[in-house]
């Protein structure tokens, strides 16, 4: 018998300072469609399947609530419950039926060694109405975690969740659950958070057109539009939100089936025109952009959240 893993991202769920302004960004200037709204969390979706591709949380300060993974059904989601709990994991739920809010299924939470939630879940609810617009994102593409250990984080994730060594770059593992080239990636820092999320565009007209949407609400891409010389080579662009979070437009991103050969630094770092393979070292992040990766946007925001609160207190 086969070890239980996940087979897919679902998406991610972020806390959001303001619920109503968030929803309004990523539905009109990201285009995601909005599918629900229960008190204080919103579920956007893409133009794929997929019930739900980001979930938006109304609090006090901004941050990272969990990674949605996929697994194919009901005995591989209790047999990667009966694996993690077995290796010591931190379980948050047991296996469980799923609020119908966010699309039903069976499903658990376990916590990554750096805290991080991870919700997995089969059987959750799917459109049958996949929207036909290239210019908006289809789903999630990949999630990238910021880590100070990034040996130890890569390797929870291929011991307890199945998911395959792709690539490292120097900076960032990148491993995968499916034939996507990565599903997530973990990048050095200084602290544990989130980097940022791509959303999958369906060819490289659609995310021109994203982009140009998105420069007509006046925002500006930080990095982009390009192509990575490194793992992955998948064209991106990047964004900032209105809450500090770094975000991605992407399309192109290399397939890996059994047979894929992984490489390390001492290739990738030696590609030629890195970082951008259109434009070298001529494209690279803005400062703002490489400071929502880094999670400073958020962290400083969230500080002055925390000054308002004492002075209120203290009033």
């Amino acid at each position: 018998m086969s070890e239980p893993k996940v087979n897919g991202l679902r998406g991610a769920e972020l806390a959001v300072y303001d619920l109503a302004a968030s929803v309004d960004f990523y539905t009109s200037n990201w285009a995601l469609t909005e599918v629900s709204r229960h008190g204080d969390r919103a579920y956007l979706r893409g133009t794929g399947a997929e019930h739900h591709v980001i979930t938006l949380h109304e609090r006090p300060k901004a941050g990272l609530v969990a990674v949605n993974m996929a697994a194919q059904d009901r005995a591989a989601v209790e047999g990667l419950h009966a694996k993690a709990r077995g290796m010591g994991v931190e379980i948050v739920s047991g296996p469980t039926a799923l609020d119908a809010e966010g699309g039903g299924g069976y499903g658990f939470e376990l916590r990554t060694p750096e805290g991080h939630l991870i919700r997995i879940s089969s059987d959750v609810a799917t459109h049958a109405d996949a929207i036909d617009d290239p210019t908006r994102p289809v789903r999630a593409n990949h999630v990238v975690l910021n880590s100070p250990d990034i040996d130890n984080q890569m390797q929870f994730f291929l011991d307890t969740l199945g998911f395959q060594f792709s690539d490292f770059s120097g900076h960032m593992h990148f491993i995968r659950c499916s034939r996507n080239h990565h599903s997530i990636a973990i990048a050095k820092s200084q602290g544990a958070g989130l980097n940022h999320i791509a959303f999958e565009m369906k060819d490289y007209d659609g995310l021109m057109r994203g982009v140009g949407r998105m420069r007509m609400a006046d925002e500006e891409p930080g990095w982009g539009v390009g192509r990575h010389a490194g793992p992955g080579r998948n064209i991106f662009s990047y964004f900032v939100d209105p809450n500090g979070f770094a975000i991605e437009y992407t399309t192109d991103v290399d397939q890996a089936g059994d047979d894929y050969v992984s490489r390390r630094e001492d290739y990738w770092q030696n590609v030629p025109m890195r970082p951008c393979a259109w434009a070298g070292a001529k494209m690279v992040p803005s400062p703002r952009m490489r400071a929502a990766m880094e999670g400073k946007l958020i962290e400083e925001r969230n500080r002055s959240c925390d000054d308002v609160i004492s002075e209120r207190m203290a009033g």
